[in-house]
């Protein structure tokens, strides 16, 4: 999406054990604190062709996990899933038979109920994929596609679901809400599911997917509007944001983020990110002092910089995509301005922000949302991802969304295969709902309740140093830190 999504990630490789509590939140501005304090309001209740895509490949496990407890900055306490002080590691949790499908219904090829639903026949089932490949921001989430089609061979080369192969409709929303909504409309009538989306526009489809009641297993819910759609699912949910971070900045930066500045596109999903992060922010201390939303296509952000200058921020942050970052940054070293922190979410956690800032966003911060790719080799789960991907798609641009879109697809595998021979999407829908924690075998930080739809908490963050990317906290590799602060609801 262009912008950022409310943090929300889920399950990995290896069996994990949980201690579960179920807490109910209704009003705005509510904390949920924990990866075990799980919340129980959860609700279920263009044109693309299809893609007939098989190769061989083998799976690979993850080691077992432990649960553990820490306590949090400041009063707030929380249970983490193994490591220390409340950090989480994402090699550890939930095996890869786990995550391949969860517990399956007895069925084979020859016993797997037909033609059972819209996008199902006895040897296929048909998932639809919404990304943003081509307009203002051109191939912003194109390694969701890739991913969704590299998650479709690795289950093919496993057999497929009860004997039927998967078959990947790819749309391309172009940037646009309209194209969007188009998109989603053709997939209610031709696909099974959604699975792995990728759109800072989603809100173009959401009233379809509502009306058909397609399942959305999306890579990340951009809007609220989508957010709110009962059948709709994603590592992230505009509903809450994760106070870890900005809790953490503070600890660090207690001069800077009280002039803090906010630069925003002016993009339904942007917006609303924005004004969601200041919201959550502000309750642990954080006061903005600059806020400016800007064209997509901005060219010259040197106003904008001088603005906050003069406006004395120590603390930069701006939700768009790499390509506005970079702008701004080159605007920013032009100016010789050197605030105390520049912040930046994951979307820019890619080399070609890297190549586009030309080295002026040496030592900027950078959220982690995903596992990463530097520490990959030592992450079965996201080894596995790779070596897929590589495979269909070599070349794919090493981002957030396509770990994001394999999260999702693993997650539509074990609900699929847990509905067994008739296979539906009100059975789908409801082996959705019975998924807790969730960390996609090990390529992104646990989930407080994917079936709920209850993000995760869990946080990581780099740097930028040269042209690499380098952990600054937790400190282990592979890891997130879990317990601190909890989640805001708004």
């Amino acid at each position: 999406m262009i912008g950022r999504p409310c943090t929300a990630s889920t399950c990995r490789l290896a069996v994990v054990l949980v201690v579960l509590m179920s807490i109910v939140l209704s009003a705005c501005g509510s904390r949920l604190s924990g990866v075990a304090l799980q919340v129980a309001k959860g609700a279920i209740g263009g044109s693309g062709n299809a893609s007939d895509r098989s190769a061989a490949g083998t799976s690979s496990a993850g080691a077992a996990g432990s649960a553990g407890s820490a306590a949090t900055n400041g009063s707030v306490t929380g249970s983490a899933i193994t490591g220390s002080a409340g950090v989480a590691s994402s090699a550890n949790s939930a095996t890869a038979a786990s995550d391949a499908g969860g517990t399956s219904a007895s069925c084979n090829a020859s016993n797997n109920g037909g033609a059972t639903d819209t996008g199902v026949t006895a040897n296929s089932i048909i998932i639809g994929n919404i990304a943003s490949i081509s307009g203002v921001a051109p191939g912003l989430t194109q390694s969701a596609q890739n991913a969704t089609e590299a998650f479709a061979d690795y289950v093919n080369s496993q057999g497929g679901i009860c004997g039927r192969q998967i078959k990947v409709q790819p749309f391309d929303d172009g940037n646009d809400a309209g194209t969007n909504a188009a998109d989603a409309q053709q997939a209610c009538q031709s696909d099974f599911a959604l699975v792995g989306d990728a759109s800072g526009f989603d809100n173009g489809g959401a009233s379809a997917i509502q009306s058909c009641g397609i399942p959305d297993l999306a890579a990340e819910v951009s809007t609220t509007e989508l957010a709110n759609v009962a059948t709709a699912f994603g590592t992230s949910d505009a509903h809450y944001w994760p106070l870890g971070p900005p809790i953490w900045l503070k600890s660090h930066y207690p001069d800077a983020v009280t002039h803090a500045g906010m630069i925003y596109l002016d993009v339904p999903a942007t917006i609303e990110v924005a004004t969601s992060e200041m919201q959550a922010y502000e309750t642990v201390g954080f006061n903005y002092v600059y806020t400016a939303e800007v064209s997509p296509t901005e060219p010259n952000y040197a106003p904008y910089v001088a603005k906050m200058q003069s406006a004395g921020v120590q603390y930069v942050t701006e939700i768009s995509d790499d390509n506005s970052a970079a702008r701004l940054v080159q605007s920013m070293a032009q100016a010789n301005y050197q605030p105390q922190v520049v912040d930046w979410f994951s979307e820019e956690y890619t080399q070609h922000f890297l190549t586009e800032s030309q080295g002026d966003a040496n030592g900027n911060l950078v959220l982690m949302e995903t596992a990463s790719y530097e520490e990959g080799s030592s992450n079965p789960g996201f080894e596995l991802y790779s070596s897929w991907l590589n495979r269909v798609a070599p070349g794919t641009t090493h981002d957030i969304f396509g770990p994001l879109a394999w999260s999702a697809g693993l997650a539509f595998l074990r609900a699929a295969k847990a509905a067994g021979a008739h296979l539906t999407r009100a059975a789908l829908l409801a082996q959705l709902q019975q998924i807790g924690q969730w960390n996609g075998g090990g390529v992104v930080p646990p989930s407080e309740n994917y079936g709920q739809k209850v993000p995760t908490p869990c946080f990581a963050y780099f740097k930028i140093s040269g042209d690499s990317f380098v952990r600054v906290y937790p400190a282990a590799t592979n890891s997130f830190d879990c317990t601190t602060g909890g989640l805001y609801k708004h």
